[in-house]
């Protein structure tokens, strides 16, 4: 099952590495990472690997995963030589305390609509938002990394959402209709799921995944005029922006519709 080209056009700004060093005898060269995003999915075989930018890490902490299909950030050190792009890791570390990245599913509605989770009475908004890692096939399974950083109280806990609201598809630049245009804006909601004790505020940054799969089987492009046997639909995420203390947030939109540069972000879909 070769999935090497797959790697091509997966974008991710969190893989940092910290050593290359040349293994005596025979000129090959490992690589160090400290973190790394990473998807765990597994093959035909039922074998466990994680999908990470610098290639497929196979090692027994990811076999001994229990969930699937999930993001993680992991530590590695691998050789540069690979087999299809596999690597039988030297050692794996598994990042926050073994335990999964915050994931909430794409929702079809307006913000906080029909929803139990939050209310807008609950909603925090962040200084900054960020697209760390995607890809625009489900290379890794359609999720979405995000970097965001707020302040709230120290014991506050705070979710990520991701809507997709049919009913206000336009931006500055004006209204779009997502299956004429082959356009699509998501609105990306903080708010707070459980109230925390104590009155010390904190500024720090957090990550959370949006899985946007959802969107594949709901979300019909337009193929008029396409020669190829898919299409590219940009995607512009859009946040409120906290800007001073007693002001309104500021509407913020991430991406373009130009299909490049640095802030392009699309999702490929097949006929």
């Amino acid at each position: 099952m070769k999935k090497t080209s797959l790697l091509k056009i997966f974008c991710s700004v969190f893989s940092v590495v910290l050593l290359m060093s040349s293994c005596l005898g025979d000129g090959d060269s490992s690589f160090t990472i400290e973190k790394d995003f990473a998807y765990i999915t597994k093959d035909d075989y039922g074998r466990k690997f994680a999908v990470t930018s610098n290639g497929y890490i196979m090692h027994d902490n990811i076999t001994n995963l229990t969930e699937v299909n999930k993001c993680y950030f992991i530590g590695y050190k691998i050789s540069s030589s690979s087999a299809q792009g596999y690597y039988d890791a030297e050692y794996v570390n598994i990042l926050n305390n073994g335990n999964a990245i915050a994931q909430e599913s794409l929702r079809l509605n307006k913000p906080y609509e029909n929803s139990n989770l939050v209310s807008r009475n609950d909603t925090i908004v962040p200084t900054s938002v960020s697209i760390a890692a995607w890809s625009p096939a489900n290379t890794i399974g359609d999720n979405w990394l995000i970097g965001y950083s707020l302040t709230k109280k120290e014991r506050d806990e705070v979710k990520a959402f991701f809507y997709y609201d049919a009913t206000n598809q336009k931006d500055s630049e004006g209204e779009i209709d997502p299956t004429k245009d082959n356009k699509i804006i998501i609105d990306v909601r903080f708010g707070i799921t459980d109230k925390g004790t104590g009155d010390n505020n904190i500024t720090d940054s957090f990550s959370a995944i949006g899985n946007l799969s959802y969107l594949r089987s709901s979300f019909s492009p337009n193929f008029s005029g396409v020669t190829t046997d898919y299409v590219n639909v940009p995607v512009k995420f859009r946040y409120q922006k906290y800007t001073s203390s007693g002001q309104p947030a500021e509407v913020v939109y991430i991406g373009n519709w130009q299909l490049s540069g640095s802030n392009a972000y699309y999702i490929q879909f097949k006929k």
